[in-house]
């Protein structure tokens, strides 16, 4: 066999299983472990808002987003690469509902409904939501596309002051309602998908299993009040003050 039908064979079997229900549940797990690890990363990292405004030096936020824009092309491939596997991780649920809707026998229909987790019935929906909140995310904060007044805060010590656009942006009642609601649909989402991703991984032995379990709550949880702390503190006017 030549290089290229191997390579054509080699394809097609890798397409067969990404387009199989084993195949599309790795893939939402595998893509939903990497963004686990940086919802979870980038939330300690902003969590520095909380910091006190030092008098002669940089606020720490500012620091830390002057790090990560020191990045450069390192920064932009990741973003790439996150945009990406959300793109695969919600193509891949919208597959496998449709697969599992085409093996579903009407008569099973609603005891199946009755059986399933209610959370379950959120997960493709919140992923849609949160995609789009990504965006708008990406083009309120790192573009500044849709706030474009931000760009004009004086900076911090020659850095980029995102302390200051973060507390401009959150004493906004409707953008800080935007991230407590995309927010909510996060820990909801993660509520659901942290424990299947771990079974479908093969990792909920019966040795672990109630703590596989335990798992996607209190993740979800602690993402929903890590995350909501900031715009509603921001908002409740008990952190900072803007230009700081």
């Amino acid at each position: 066999m030549s290089s290229t039908a191997t390579a054509a064979s080699g394809s097609s079997v890798i397409g067969r299983f990404l387009s199989s229900t084993i195949g599309l549940k790795v893939l939402m797990a595998v893509t939903g472990a990497i963004w686990i690890g940086f919802v979870l990363g980038h939330m300690v990292g902003n969590l520095q808002v909380f910091a006190p405004v030092p008098a002669a030096a940089p606020h720490p936020l500012n620091v830390y987003a002057a790090f990560l824009q020191g990045l450069g092309g390192v920064l932009w491939l990741a973003r790439i690469a996150l945009l990406l596997a959300f793109v695969a991780h919600v193509r891949a649920a919208m597959m496998l509902s449709a697969l599992n809707r085409q093996a579903r026998p009407q008569t099973y229909k609603n005891k199946k409904n009755l059986q399933a987790s209610p959370t379950s019935y959120y997960m493709l929906v919140s992923g849609l939501v949160l995609l789009a909140f990504l965006l708008y995310h990406i083009a309120h904060l790192t573009l500044g596309v849709t706030n474009p007044e931000l760009a004009a805060l004086p900076l911090d010590h020659g850095l980029i002051n995102v302390y200051a656009k973060v507390l401009a942006s959150f004493r906004q009642p409707l953008i800080a309602g935007i991230y407590v609601i995309a927010n909510v649909f996060l820990g909801l989402h993660l509520h659901h998908a942290v424990s299947s991703m771990v079974q479908t991984l093969g990792l909920r032995t019966p040795r672990y299993a109630p703590l596989v379990d335990k798992l996607g709550p209190a993740v979800g949880g602690l993402v929903i009040v890590g995350n909501l702390s900031m715009p509603l503190a921001v908002w409740l006017g008990v952190v900072g003050v803007v230009g700081a």
